[in-house]
Parts: C-alpha cells; sequence; structure tokens
C-alpha cells in the first residue's frame, strides 16, 4: 500500500517480512492497522517535543470492542465439558457461540463454523508479529499470510491438517462421547490431568479475548 501525497500519515515505525515477497521492510502501521512502507524520497516528519503518540494497537481494540459490543453480548463461550478443567485445553478447543443456542444441540457444523470464526479473530488482531513470520515458524508456509483475515483462515483451513485436527476430534466427540474419542481428545493429558474445576463463562470468555494467534498454533 502506498502513501496517497497530500494526505498526512501519522503512525508508529515497525519492520515486517512483505507478505507478497517476504522480504524485510520498515514502514508505519496507521491507528487502522494499516501498513504504509517507508520509501526513498518520502517526506516524513517527526513530532520532537510533542504530544505523546497514542497506542494505535489500544485504539484499533477499543474501536473493534466498541463496534462489535451487541454481537459480543450474545456470545458465550463453550467447549466439550470434559476438557472445561483444564485451562491449555479450553484454549485450544474453546469457541464463541451465540447465546441462543442450547449447549445440548451444538452439532459439528456449529461447532465448525464457530472455531474458524475463532480462527479468522485471531488472525485479526494479530499485529504485533507479520503472519508471514507466524505461518514459516510453526508449517513453513508463509504464502498462505496473502490476503484479508478470512481469506487467510479459509488457506489455512484448506492447507493445514493440523487447523482441521481439532474440529475432527471435537466432531468425533460430539458423536460418541466416549472410548477412543475421549483419550483423542485429551491427548496428551489423562483424566487425571484435567481434573481441575471448571472456569466461569467470564473467565473462560477472557481467556480466549487474550489468546493471541502465536499461542493457538502452539497448542495444534
Amino acid at each position: 500500500m502506498g502513501i496517497n501525497k497530500g494526505i498526512p500519515i501519522a503512525g508508529i515505525v515497525t519492520s515486517r517480512q512483505c507478505p507478497s515477497c517476504g522480504h524485510h521492510e520498515v514502514g508505519i502501521i496507521a491507528h487502522d492497522g494499516s501498513f504504509y512502507p517507508l520509501k526513498p524520497g518520502a517526506l516524513i516528519q517527526f513530532l520532537d517535543d510533542g504530544p505523546a503518540m497514542p497506542d494505535f494497537r489500544e485504539v484499533r481494540q477499543q474501536s473493534k470492542e466498541s463496534t462489535r459490543e451487541d454481537e459480543e453480548e450474545r456470545l458465550r463461550p463453550w467447549a466439550p465439558d470434559i476438557i472445561k478443567g483444564h485451562r491449555i485445553l479450553r484454549l485450544k478447543y474453546g469457541v464463541m457461540v451465540r447465546e441462543d443456542i442450547d449447549t445440548g444441540k451444538i452439532d459439528g457444523g456449529i461447532y465448525r463454523s464457530a472455531f474458524l470464526q475463532k480462527l479468522h479473530s485471531l488472525i485479526e488482531r494479530e499485529i504485533n508479529i507479520p503472519l508471514a513470520v507466524i505461518l514459516d515458524r510453526f508449517f513453513n508456509t508463509p504464502h498462505l499470510a496473502s490476503g484479508r483475515p478470512e481469506e487467510i483462515a479459509s488457506a489455512m483451513w484448506r492447507e493445514l491438517d493440523e487447523v482441521r485436527k481439532p474440529v475432527e476430534l471435537v466432531n468425533a466427540w460430539i458423536e460418541n462421547q466416549g472410548g477412543d474419542q475421549v483419550s483423542s481428545l485429551l491427548n496428551p493429558y489423562s483424566m487425571d490431568d484435567i481434573a481441575g474445576e471448571p472456569v466461569s463463562d467470564d473467565e473462560f470468555s477472557k481467556e480466549l479475548d487474550l489468546l493471541s494467534l502465536e499461542q493457538f498454533l502452539k497448542l495444534l
């Protein structure tokens, strides 16, 4: 994305790996999350002794929270009952579902949609590390970092078995909540490992809200 002539851009200087070609580039990240590369001949201005620049990451997050407030009020966290007492498994399998959905009627289709939305949200709010770097670190697939967050989530779903696996395991558990399905869902943990007390929905929601894309991919 280029800087439009005559239009001032305020932001924070940062660096990233170009999602198109992979080269390292320095630029400015604006308040809306847009990245503007700095190129020779670009006119820049330093604000010395002026007011402190806002933390655009915080501003952007507050904006998202404001625009999604009504939607978030209608959502609640969900995970298979058997793993709700184990934090790592809660973060791995936990999703947000509509509040009006009977938890006893959550099926494979509902869970798959919620899981994809979770992945989409994690990608959308990741601004600290370039997505290409994260995907190269875990899967050697930096090329999947191209496009909008929903396009990246879809590409990850299509091409990465590790991303689809949690949904497959939960769907198998929904169909038959016992035997091999339970062991596969808990792996690498045992029933003794997950004997903790479940947290409240509020605490569960906070855990999911604080989860980063990198932390989530480590769980896979």
